[in-house]
């Protein structure tokens, strides 16, 4: 629990207090897939507005009154169904997460099961994310290995020009066009240097865009479980009704032995 919750709960009167946390963890209980820094944000924005409430609340009895800013507020599970979704737009939007932005639409969209059918839809929207994902890895990785080659064929115009020589003639190397005519009017060293400059811009590029891209992978993954365990849900749903109505059912050797006994 962070310090703001603890100074929140400490200032309640100490029946309330208890009344407090206890309603707390069982609202945390039911964020086991939310990344902790979104549960940490959403249970802090939960206890002010839960205090708040408390405070305005008229009555002389403190417990009654906890207790009647509980009932409004509703289950735990319903206050995460009711609010979780905008907290996760807010933090997303705040810290510059697309991702979390996605995945507080989605819960505001399916937090109640649709069946497979509505799944379906999630489902779909996050392996299209993935991709986009995937996508944005590869083309960082395309321009770290072009600068990678760039880097290395500097390096080799400036220390190794045979060799560079014996790639030219071999056609290994081909510089044509307006690049071409630019390599023909400078050094040696002035060709590898240059080389080893754009070398050095798409290395930094590639590696600026694997820094954010930590968080798109935080979120995709975040995405990823979320929509499991909405599948996994509804999975153990309907199981249990089939289950229900299995034992529910009538046996046909139930029958027989009954009519035997008649």
């Amino acid at each position: 629990m962070s310090s703001e919750r603890r100074n929140n709960v400490n200032n309640y009167p100490e029946a309330v207090a208890k009344i407090a946390s206890d309603y707390l963890e069982r609202v945390k209980s039911q964020l086991c897939l939310v990344p902790s820094r979104e549960r940490d944000e959403f249970l802090r924005e939960l206890q002010s507005h839960l205090y708040e409430a408390y405070r305005q609340t008229p009555g002389e009895d403190d417990v009654g009154r906890i207790l009647e800013v509980l009932r409004n507020l509703g289950e735990p599970a319903e206050v995460v169904s009711d609010r979780l979704a905008g907290a996760m737009v807010r933090s997303g939007a705040r810290r510059s997460l697309p991702l979390y932005i996605v995945g507080g639409i989605l819960i505001a969209m399916f937090g109640v099961p649709l069946g497979f059918g509505g799944v379906g839809v999630p489902v779909g929207l996050v392996f299209a994310l993935a991709g986009i994902v995937l996508a944005y890895y590869a083309t960082a990785g395309s321009i770290l290995l072009a600068g990678a080659m760039s880097m290395s064929m500097g390096l080799t115009r400036i220390f190794l020009p045979h060799l560079w020589d014996n790639l030219v003639t071999l056609r290994y190397i081909q510089m044509n066009g307006a690049p071409g005519e630019l390599f023909d009017h400078l050094s040696r060293s002035e060709q590898g240097f240059l080389m080893i400059l754009i070398a050095s811009v798409l290395i930094a590029s590639g590696l600026g865009m694997l820094w954010p891209g930590r968080y798109l992978l935080r979120g995709l993954r975040f995405l990823f479980s979320l929509v499991f365990d909405w599948t996994r849900r509804l999975a153990q749903s309907v199981r249990g009704k089939l289950c229900g109505d299995h034992h529910t059912r009538p046996h046909v050797g139930d029958v027989s032995f009954a009519n035997n006994g008649q």
